[in-house]
């Protein structure tokens, strides 16, 4: 991996929901990684479950970074019977709504690193957000949270082995699996959330991270990390 294509991507709104929640729903503070892989597909145009060989562990690495504050509220959402109709008009029975509660986050910012072995595929990512276009419109997480997006730098950036001699702040989230140190100041919070998904639509591992809910970085003992301009950042 000598080089990777990072972007930032921000919205008003934005609504990660966890998939074991239902009648009261709750977001993930960032985007999952399948949800990033989702995320790129749809700005390249690419049709819905023909992706997921391009996001394998063995040919793609993610990271991200949080740079605005995470920030929730809640929004009473109205659900339909759609196995009866689309339309309320088409539905009969009595109970036309299902109320419940979401949780969404607000004024969300993020920044993506991403590296993917097909070249072919990661330059026309390049071209459509260089050029600040799109085949279909980028969300994070439901069609309502419409999102806008920059790239960082003028081209790929370099990727960069870092070397850990004693500490080390690491700008992006961070593996369950690395040692951290706690400081004093920071907030912060562990999430496991689907990592890689088959055919199917089926979450086949899940990955663990830490993050600070502020965005700020945090700082760790031991882990291989990457150099990415003036970021530090971890693969996963």
């Amino acid at each position: 991996m000598e080089k990777a294509l990072v972007f930032d991507i921000w919205a008003n709104h934005a609504y990660f929901r966890k998939g074991f929640t239902a009648t009261s729903t709750i977001s993930y503070p960032f985007p999952s990684r399948t949800t990033i892989a989702g995320l790129v597909s749809a700005i390249l145009g690419l049709e819905r479950d023909s992706y997921y060989d391009l996001f394998r562990k063995d040919n793609s690495k993610v990271s991200i970074q949080i740079l605005n504050p995470i920030k929730k509220f809640r929004v009473n959402l109205n659900y339909i019977n759609t196995k009866e109709g689309f339309l309320l008009s088409d539905i009969k029975n009595q109970g036309k709504r299902t109320q419940i509660q979401a949780e969404f986050l607000k004024d969300v910012k993020y920044r993506i690193y991403l590296y993917l072995q097909n070249k072919k595929v990661m330059n026309q990512l390049f071209d459509l957000i260089s050029n600040h276009k799109s085949v279909y419109t980028p969300c994070l997480g439901i069609s309502e949270c419409l999102a806008n997006f920059q790239m960082v730098g003028d081209d790929f950036l370099e990727v960069e082995d870092g070397v850990i001699e004693s500490e080390v702040l690491i700008d992006s989230i961070v593996p369950q699996s690395s040692e951290i140190v706690i400081e004093s100041g920071k907030k912060y919070g562990i999430i496991k959330s689907p990592g890689f998904m088959n055919q199917k639509r089926v979450v086949t591992s899940y990955l663990e991270h830490y993050y600070e809910e502020n965005g700020k970085p945090i700082k760790i003992s031991s882990n291989d990390y990457f150099k990415i301009g003036e970021d530090n950042v971890i693969f996963f």
